[in-house]
């Protein structure tokens, strides 16, 4: 029977699904009052031919492809080479050669399309099974990073490190709930508990946008398992444990003076007039060169459509690929106002639409999955990419909070991971036919069928 199911993962789960089904039938014969050898024969005969069976089972269970998926991962991933490529003064730095910036582009696009490959054809389930081992290992690394790079390249390590946090602590968080499914309040205490590391490596390092990020997905995450009983204390009393976290936490933060300076940075965010000079400069300058964007544009009309008192980088030669101007920061988290400041910003929002677009998908169809860690991963994953979008455009917009990247499409360390968590989530979907849960219990231990099962 088991040459008739062609997915080698399968074969395992759909085995042991199919054991349990004739033990639970010669279990009902022997309280029939069957002899135990009649009743084992009897349950192998009402199974039916083996080869149907399996191949009943082969065209139920296999592999479901997300070739739409994986043509826009890739496709974005694409487009983010080009525009590092071509706004190379904004995205590896100033002077940076053609062939430098195309070949760390491109190796980055190799090594994505590897992690997403990778990623896409894991065993999801495997992770899950270690997943308070992947959420110590995700405090580890900082730490292992923090001893290691003033041997390795000192430079590289703050935005190596930024990139970790802000990408993979939120699935960490995730896996990390997911180990205390129906620990009763006892899980949902150490569920909040297992967040207090996290951020305060998001802290140390320090990176806001990470802590956003992290209590954001974490927060969402904590309400749907809530709101699903997933802790066994019922919904509305999880939902309401859940939620005086962030309560209790904003009073701590009105009480520390932190509330306050947020929101008179917000206040400045949203009127860049009210300090230009400090923490509105960089706001009130993007909102200059909003100011005359407009929605198209050719590179050759390009022409004086920036106003005269904003510094802008004048090209007098050939080595950009397009010429002409670039904003006044060479910060990478900028390439997209460049886009628009050379494109227009229609080309813009098309971009920012189909990012969106792809991680709307993702939550979507992660939502309708029938493996729940799945979900979770998913969830996480989502979440963590949305937000980045919206901060990277909030930033590039002029409404300037922290520092946030454009996934895909900004940074090439970055996109190797936005690549793999994307194929983590696609991997979900791929495998959802065979995904299993394991039993809060261990089963009660049954006198075994013994059936014989060969491979070939």
């Amino acid at each position: 029977m088991q040459e008739q199911i062609r997915w080698k993962r399968a074969r395992p789960v759909l085995i042991q699904e199919l054991e349990r089904h004739l033990e639970d039938q010669r279990d009902d014969l022997l309280k029939e009052g069957k002899p135990a050898e009649e009743a084992e024969r009897l349950a192998v005969e009402d199974m039916g031919d083996p080869v149907t069976i399996g191949t009943e089972l082969d065209r139920v269970h296999r592999p479901r492809p997300q070739w739409g998926l994986l043509g826009m991962t890739i496709a974005l991933a694409v487009i983010g080479v080009v525009l590092r490529v071509a706004f190379r003064d904004v995205s590896e730095g100033p002077n940076t050669g053609l062939n430098a910036a195309l070949e760390k582009a491109l190796v980055s696009l190799g090594l994505g399309t590897a992690a997403l490959l990778g990623m896409y054809f894991l065993d999801v389930s495997r992770l899950v099974r270690h997943a308070r081992t992947v959420y110590i290992g995700s405090l580890i690394v900082p730490a292992l990073l923090n001893t290691i790079h003033p041997y390795l390249y000192p430079h590289l390590y703050p935005s190596y490190l930024f990139t970790l946090t802000v990408v993979l602590y939120p699935l960490a968080y995730a896996l990390w709930l997911y180990s205390f499914r129906g620990k009763g309040w006892k899980g949902v205490l150490l569920t909040i508990l297992g967040g207090v590391p996290l951020a305060a490596v998001c802290c140390l390092i320090p990176s806001s946008s990470a802590l956003f990020i992290l209590l954001f997905s974490g927060l969402a995450v904590t309400l749907y398992a809530a709101g699903r009983d997933f802790f066994g204390v019922g919904r509305k009393k999880g939902l309401a444990a859940v939620l005086a976290v962030p309560a209790v936490l904003l009073a701590w933060l009105l009480s520390q003076g932190y509330l306050h300076s947020f929101l008179g940075r917000l206040k400045i965010a949203l009127s860049h007039e009210l300090d230009p000079q400090n923490k509105g400069f960089m706001g009130w300058m993007l909102h200059m060169f909003w100011k005359d964007v407009p929605p198209l544009r050719h590179h050759e009309s390009f022409g004086a459509a920036i106003q005269a008192g904003v510094r802008v980088r004048v090209y007098t030669d050939n080595t950009n690929i397009f010429g002409g101007k670039l904003p006044f920061d060479y910060s990478s988290d900028l390439l997209p106002v460049s886009v628009a400041v050379h494109w227009g910003w229609v080309p813009l929002l098309v971009l920012l639409a189909a990012l969106e677009g792809l991680f709307l998908w993702l939550l979507i169809k992660g939502l309708r999955q029938s493996y729940l860690p799945g979900r979770f991963v998913v969830l996480a994953v989502t979440l963590t990419l949305g937000l980045q979008t919206l901060f990277s455009a909030a930033l590039n917009f002029g409404f300037v909070l922290f520092s946030a990247s454009l996934p895909l499409v900004v940074g090439n360390f970055q996109t190797v991971l936005d690549m793999a968590l994307i194929g983590l989530a696609l991997s979900v979907f791929r495998g959802d036919s065979i995904a299993r849960e394991e039993p809060e219990k261990p089963l009660r231990p049954r006198r075994r069928l013994r059936i014989k099962f060969e491979y070939q």
